[in-house]
């Protein structure tokens, strides 16, 4: 296991779920009870997807009642983006530092450490580069497309439009995510969607200078 990879597990054990005793009530302080929504919260995205994500099924899966999921979130938006918010603040965490690598070795590690992490937080960044039917999440969305953004300075300085670089490196980090599904789908070796990921790269960003490290 690669030091990223292990830093990723980590990042995901220290937030183990907590569960709630079904019949009577275990009681927890606000962090935690808001920890575990959060956790009955993911569960529920692993298996429906986050359309069928209701508040009666977060507190189903939680063991604990429907006002009290309202206690902590007061609309569904506001649980779809904590649960989005959380998720993409583990990814984020363990991004590797590509500052100094030239444009193949750092779309190279980009690449890399998309492999490392679980498929359902791929499914959650694909939801934000590519999905903009929730609404909700808009705000966190063009936070990490900014970010993104600012981490392929020769998008800035070859387009006039911002949207059009946005554009650009939402479709990247799409294609990106989906090479990563199809190495942990079996149907293509890591080191041959690598060499794909750095094509795809140098195709839509051509003399892409030094990605900077936010």
């Amino acid at each position: 296991m690669t030091r990223t990879a292990e830093m990723y597990s980590v990042s995901i054990s220290q937030m183990a779920p907590v569960r709630a005793a079904r019949g009577k009530r275990q009681y927890l302080q606000a962090a935690d009870r808001r920890r575990q929504l959060l956790d009955a919260t993911g569960r529920l995205f692993d298996r429906v997807g986050f359309g069928d994500i209701t508040m009666s099924g977060v507190a189903s899966e939680a063991g604990v009642s429907r006002q009290l999921v309202y206690d902590h979130f007061a609309d569904l938006d506001t649980l779809y983006l904590a649960f989005v918010e959380a998720r993409l603040a583990r990814y984020s965490e363990g991004r590797p530092d590509i500052t100094g690598l030239g444009p193949d070795e750092a779309v190279a590690t980009i690449f890399g450490y998309l492999l490392t992490i679980p498929s359902a937080d791929r499914r959650i960044l694909r939801l934000l580069v590519a999905d903009v039917g929730v609404h909700a999440l808009d705000r966190v969305r063009q936070r990490l497309r900014a970010d993104d953004l600012s981490r392929w300075p020769a998008v800035a300085h070859r387009v006039d439009d911002p949207k059009v670089g946005s554009a650009l490196v939402s479709a990247s980090a799409s294609a990106l995510l989906a090479l990563a599904d199809s190495v942990a789908a079996g149907d293509v070796t890591a080191d041959a969607a690598t060499e794909v990921a750095v094509r795809i790269a140098g195709a839509v960003f051509p003399g892409m200078e030094v990605i900077r490290s936010q």
